[in-house]
Parts: structure tokens; C-alpha cells; sequence
């Protein structure tokens, strides 16, 4: 690595993942030039130590992480990945949490030894459950950060001995997500249910493959109970966006009664129980704006589109991530309601058909004059190829003001 006088170094990676791993300069390398690392504003470490076999091989990086903290006094962005967490790494991660200014941190646990595994056994083991509290210490040093801190994200973390006390330090947070996570207990909601939250944003994606008995969806089990409770102790009139994968007619209602200026709804439905009454439910948000469905199965897709073709009223921006055949693509178009702006839509294998699909569009179009954006899956690794039939529906779309896209360009959320 070279620095020089005058390097100012804003944003800062550090990996460690592999036993030819190349350590870090000494650490006089970055303090020795100004401005240099002073001005730090993010900090990503990626420690994956289960991987090395010699702890001697990162001594300048585990020297860095500890003295990064007392020389910079303005990181505000931090991320924590790590497959297992000794003593010496987490004082360094609770030193930058303590000194710095933090405003994201994101804690992910990928390949962590201990995760998904039986309550019983990590308690009886006495290296993991160590681990266990380390994780501990750092979650609850997030307290420090309880006036600066507005956006947490936690990925692949299972909270099944920790819980979510900790959050009620936390007064700033505005945004908060859990991504792949899992080992939500009873506990994970009873000391915030008093919590006043001004969260404006919440994504609660539950690992999936606990929901399953080998490839066969096997229902949400107590977590359905426990997620409705998290729901309503997190959410109220100050959130507007929400990302769920645990829908049922519970945890809808308790969106319903707990968000009621929700906007932005992005969900997952494993399964085709109770699939009317849901879609039912959310087409009854009258403040929702945007909504995007994934499915688990295709196989109740037409029925799902059906649906919404009879009940969406109040949507603007609308993306189904799944493939919808002609027939229920044509229902929808027919008997839709809502006066979309932005449509993005899937269309699988069915190329020779795609013609008819932009006619069933353009017939919304004149009845609703209201379509701006319109995004179509390309395909893998393909372009746009359009025949002179689809060009000639494409170009009366234009004429109506509406932009085509390739819808991986739109899908941000």
C-alpha cells in the first residue's frame, strides 16, 4: 500500500478471509502522512478468522481496527461481517462503536458457527457460547450510539439467546432491517412493547429455510405469533415502508391496524392459503403507493393476479416478480381499478406471446392515461430484441408518454 502527504482516504475495506491472506502495513503507515486516514468516513471489515489457521498472519489488521478508532473521529458508516468473533476482534469492533460517530452499522454473521443451530447445544458449548456473548457485548454497546445512530441492519443473525432489548436505547433509529435472521423468541418483543419507535422504514425477512421440511413449504410455526407482536411493539404512524416474507391474515391486520400511512409495501407469499383474504387485505391500505409480490410457487400465480385485478384501488407503482400468464395478464388489464404510473412485469418463455402482452398494456393505457414507466424483463443476458409487431405497439405506448425500461434497471427496492 502506498500513501503519501496530501492521501485523504474517506472510505476503507479490510478483509480477512484466507490464509495467504496479506496483512496490513504497520499501522505508522496511515497515521505517519495527513491528512490520510483522519477524514475515515466508512469502515467495511470483512473478518472471517474460521478460515485462517495462523492468527499471527493479521496482527497489523487487528492493530489497525484498534487504533482506527482513537485516530479518526468521524466514521459514520460501518459494517461488520465476521464467521467467528474472538476476544481481541470484538474490543476492536466495541471501540469503533463507542468512539465513533455512527450513523449505519451493519452486523452480518455469514457462516457464523453457531448460528442455526439447537438452543440445548450452543449452550453447552462453552467456545460458542462464548462467541454468544461476544455478539452480545456488541449488540448492547449500540447504546453508545443511541443519539447518532438512525439506520441498523442486521443480515444472516439468529437472535434466539440475544433478543431485541437492546433496541430500546436506540431513540434516533429511523430505519431498521433483518435480513435472512432467525431465533426470534418471545422475549425478542416483551421490553418493546412499551418502546415508543419512530421507525420509517423496517424490513423483516426471516431466513426461509426454516420454513421448510426438506423442499416443502411447512408453514411459520410460533414465528407467525412472534412476528405479529414485533409488528405491532415497532410500527406506527411514522412508518411508510415495509419489506415482510411472514404473510398471513395476522400479520397483515397487524400491519393494517399499526402502519396506517404505510406507502411502500414489499412482500413474499409462501403459499396459497388464505391467498384472497391476504391480497384482500393489503388492497385495503388506502395509503399504499407501491407494492411489490414475490411467490414462492407459480402455480398460484393466476390466482393472485386475479385477484388484484378485482380489488387494487389505491397502488401507483406495481411490481410482480414472477411470471403471469396471458390469460390472468389479460384480467388484470381488464378489470384493474388502480391508475398505475409505474408497472414492472415478468415474462417468461413466452417470447412469441410477448406481443400480445404489450396489446393487453396499451388497452390499459387508454382506458387509465395514467402508465409512465413500464419495465420488461430482458431475459438472461439478452437484449431487447422487438419484432416489427411489438415496435409498432411499443411506438403507440411512447406516443402516450410511457417509457420502456428493462425492468432490472427499476427493481431498487
Amino acid at each position: 500500500m502506498i500513501m503519501r502527504e496530501g492521501s485523504n482516504i474517506q472510505e476503507f475495506v479490510v478483509i480477512v478471509n484466507w490464509n495467504n491472506f496479506i496483512d496490513l502495513p504497520n499501522f505508522s503507515t496511515f497515521s505517519s502522512f495527513k491528512p490520510g486516514i483522519m477524514n475515515l468516513k466508512s469502515l467495511d471489515i470483512e473478518a472471517y478468522l474460521d478460515l485462517i489457521n495462523d492468527n499471527t498472519i493479521y496482527k497489523n489488521t487487528i492493530e489497525f481496527l484498534s487504533k482506527v478508532s482513537r485516530l479518526c473521529n468521524s466514521i459514520i458508516n460501518c459494517e461488520l461481517c465476521f464467521s467467528r468473533l474472538d476476544n481481541e476482534l470484538t474490543n476492536t469492533f466495541l471501540d469503533i462503536i463507542k468512539l465513533q460517530p455512527l450513523e449505519r452499522i451493519l452486523i452480518d454473521t455469514e457462516n457464523y458457527s453457531v448460528n442455526f443451530r439447537p438452543l440445548e447445544r450452543i449452550l453447552n458449548d462453552t467456545e460458542n457460547h462464548s462467541e454468544m456473548e461476544n455478539i452480545e457485548k456488541i449488540l448492547y454497546a449500540l447504546e453508545f450510539r443511541s443519539k447518532t445512530l438512525n439506520e441498523l441492519s442486521f443480515r444472516n443473525m439468529d437472535f434466539q439467546i440475544i433478543g431485541l432489548s437492546f433496541l430500546s436505547k436506540l431513540v434516533k433509529l429511523e430505519r431498521l432491517e433483518f435480513l435472512e435472521c432467525r431465533g426470534f423468541v418471545s422475549k425478542s418483543y416483551d421490553t418493546l412493547s412499551k418502546k415508543g419507535f419512530h421507525l420509517k422504514e423496517l424490513k423483516l425477512w426471516h431466513e426461509e429455510e426454516f420454513f421448510y421440511n426438506t423442499r416443502v413449504f411447512n408453514g411459520f410455526g410460533s414465528t407467525l405469533k412472534i412476528m405479529e407482536e414485533i409488528i405491532n411493539s415497532l410500527c406506527n404512524e411514522s412508518l411508510y415502508k415495509l419489506s415482510l416474507n411472514i404473510i398471513a391474515p395476522e400479520t397483515i391486520k397487524a400491519v393494517k391496524e399499526s402502519c396506517p400511512n404505510l406507502s411502500f409495501l414489499h412482500i413474499k407469499i409462501f403459499s396459497e392459503q388464505d391467498l384472497d383474504l391476504m391480497i384482500t387485505l393489503i388492497c385495503e391500505i388506502s395509503s399504499l403507493k407501491f407494492l411489490k409480490i414475490e411467490i414462492d410457487h407459480e402455480y398460484y400465480a393466476s390466482q393472485l393476479v386475479k385477484t388484484l385485478g378485482d380489488y387494487l384501488n389505491f397502488v401507483e407503482y406495481l411490481f410482480l416478480d414472477f411470471h403471469i400468464d396471458l390469460l390472468s395478464f389479460e384480467y388484470f388489464t381488464k378489470n384493474c381499478r388502480a391508475n398505475l404510473k409505474k408497472w414492472i412485469i415478468y415474462i417468461e418463455g413466452e417470447e412469441d406471446l410477448r406481443k400480445d402482452y404489450l396489446k393487453y398494456v396499451n388497452n390499459y393505457q387508454k382506458v387509465h392515461n395514467s402508465l409512465k414507466i413500464l419495465g420488461i424483463n430482458k431475459g438472461y443476458m439478452c437484449e431487447f430484441d422487438w419484432t416489427n409487431d411489438e415496435l409498432e405497439i411499443i411506438s403507440s405506448l411512447k406516443d402516450q408518454s410511457i417509457n420502456i425500461f428493462p425492468s432490472d434497471e427499476l427493481d431498487k427496492c
